[in-house]
């Protein structure tokens, strides 16, 4: 992850040092000069060393909680005032241009003697941006809602009326140490007492490596439900954030992963389902493998046998792949002569953690598809949750999250 980032990090370390002391501070050349710029190196060097890493993270998560750290201090804060000041600059010109065309002479002077809000703003958001990354990698990581959510959907058996599903994603628990280490018992407390009768995990159990499960499992194990856990796999937990190539290691290590899982009493679903009874009534729940990168899910293998009419509930980890599981695509993209695919009343997605951090309704996964909340197109809903951790442990306005969705009849 640090290697993608390197050479963004350092232009946009290395241009706001250069603005504010072009335009404010003017340091000649010497030992001051080199006090100055020696914030913008250790940055850029320690993003340089850590891309030395082979994996998509360092084995340490140590290292990405001083580099998010670093970042706070001596990066986003210069970065949001130089740019902020930088927008201020430019607006005071072109204002002056154009009351100078209008030949209002109350304008005239330089204009390094008008007024830069923008300078006064950049002060106002890097105090607040510090201020934020600060909250949000320490009391914001930590904050945790349960949140409970009616879905009424078609084709429900009478007897599931009033089911109840928790729903929870991304976990990644390769981030919890230190004093987060107790924060996935927290979260499978807080499951349990809502004596659901389903408990459905949608992916990103792990960061990289299945080690990172070790700790954690007798804990993850202790999930209770009527009808047992369920799990799809995310991304995070194939072998594609590592420098691995062998195929043999490739199955060895992503095999783990799966028996941990089997392990812990979770009924992990790879492009399959199995059938839930009540009595006389039933209802299939379904799970596919990752949609892309890497690219395993099969729509067709996992509803295969399904028939029309039936009430079907699908895991994936992705929520970009439903847009192909509505009535009117399903069969078109994954059906074929021998096989009309169900498409799934409800389907439970994670994967974008609702962007981790929202600021009055603006958050960075705004612009992928299905990235928070609950959708309906054609009778088919998706709920996509903010999920519960991530690789880097920040979370602003995006709160972390386990979902309790009752089901009732449409």
């Amino acid at each position: 992850m640090i290697a993608r980032l390197l050479i963004p990090v350092i232009v946009l370390t290395v241009l706001p040092y250069l603005w504010i002391d072009r335009k404010y501070l003017h340091i000649p050349k010497g030992k001051r000069k080199i006090l100055y710029w020696l914030p913008a190196a250790i940055v850029i060097g320690y993003t340089a060393y850590l891309t030395l890493e082979p994996d998509f993270l360092p084995a340490n998560p140590v290292f990405i909680d001083i580099w998010f750290v670093m970042m706070a201090l001596l990066a986003v804060p210069q970065f949001v005032f130089a740019f902020t000041s930088f927008v201020g600059w430019e607006c005071m010109k072109l204002s002056r241009r154009f009351k100078a065309k209008k030949g209002d002479g109350r304008f005239g002077g330089s204009v390094h003697r008008a007024r830069n809000w923008g300078k006064l703003v950049g002060i106002i958001l890097a105090v607040w941006a510090f201020f934020s990354f600060i909250y949000g990698f320490t009391m914001g990581v930590r904050q945790f809602q349960v949140k409970h959510l009616t879905v009424y959907v078609p084709n429900l058996p009478e007897a599931f009326e009033g089911y109840r599903i928790v729903h929870f994603s991304d976990i990644h628990v390769g981030s919890y140490y230190g004093w987060r280490r107790h924060m996935p018992q927290r979260d499978v407390d807080s499951i349990n007492a809502q004596h659901p009768d389903l408990i459905c995990f949608t992916g990103d159990l792990q960061n990289v490596r299945p080690e990172e499960l070790v700790p954690f499992k007798k804990t993850l194990s202790g999930l209770k439900a009527k009808d047992g856990v369920v799990s799809v796999l995310g991304n995070h937990d194939y072998t594609y954030y590592m420098n691995v190539d062998d195929e043999a290691e490739i199955r060895r290590i992503e095999e783990k992963v799966q028996l941990t899982e089997r392990e812990m009493g979770w009924h992990l679903l790879m492009n399959e389902h199995f059938v839930l009874h009540r009595g006389k009534d039933s209802i299939y729940v379904a799970g596919t493998e990752n949609f892309k990168k890497p690219s395993r899910a099969e729509v067709a293998q996992a509803l295969y046998g399904i028939q029309k009419g039936q009430f079907v509930l699908m895991l994936q980890h992705i929520p970009e792949m439903w847009k192909d599981m509505t009535p009117s695509r399903i069969n078109e993209i994954y059906g074929s002569k021998d096989s009309v695919l169900v498409a799934p009343q409800l389907t439970l997605s994670g994967h974008t953690h609702a962007g981790q951090v929202s600021v009055l309704g603006l958050r960075p996964s705004m612009f992928s598809t299905f990235d928070y909340g609950l959708y309906e197109r054609e009778g088919c809903q998706l709920y996509t949750t903010a999920g519960l951790g991530g690789t880097i442990p920040i979370r602003i306005g995006a709160t972390p999250e386990i979902v309790v969705i009752t089901l009732k009849r449409k």
